[in-house]
């Protein structure tokens, strides 16, 4: 009994619910993982036509192509970098390197957002689109990189 009750005033301590502390090695997955197949289902789509779509969507060709290559390598960056963050190595350029792919990954979804949502969608952008959704992610790990 007595080791609940301190278990409870430990939590207290920390301001968090007690029995939750399982979860902050696993918990950062559950932002990672759809911002990561929406940045590769976006990027896998532009690469069959990489060379031909940009006309046709208006949108200048260097442009397009930076998205693209944004859209692949954010995925894999925001995968190692939490792998990282999940194995928490005690080397501390190990988890430099880490919190440096996490912020890169946000990174290239921030960029590829902004770039869809200014050519696209401005003006007629709604905070229930998927982009806006892409932007907030991508924008918390951004900010926010490995704890």
């Amino acid at each position: 009994r007595a080791a609940v009750y301190n278990h409870y005033v430990a939590a207290r301590a920390k301001g968090r619910v007690p029995g939750f502390d399982w979860t902050d090695r696993l918990a950062h997955w559950a932002i990672r993982i759809p911002l990561a197949g929406i940045m590769l289902t976006y990027g896998v789509q532009k690469f069959p036509d990489i060379f031909v779509a940009p006309g046709s969507y208006g949108v200048p060709a260097f442009l397009f192509i930076l998205a693209a290559i944004a859209e692949l390598l954010g995925p894999v960056a925001l995968a190692i970098g939490g792998v990282i963050e999940t194995w928490k190595p005690k080397q501390g350029w190990l988890r430099l390197s880490g919190d440096a792919l996490t912020r890169a990954g946000g990174f290239a979804g921030v960029s590829a957002a902004l770039g869809v949502i200014a050519f696209f969608y401005w003006g007629a952008v709604s905070i229930s689109d998927p982009q806006v959704l892409m932007l907030g992610l991508a924008a918390f790990l951004l900010l926010r990189g490995n704890r």
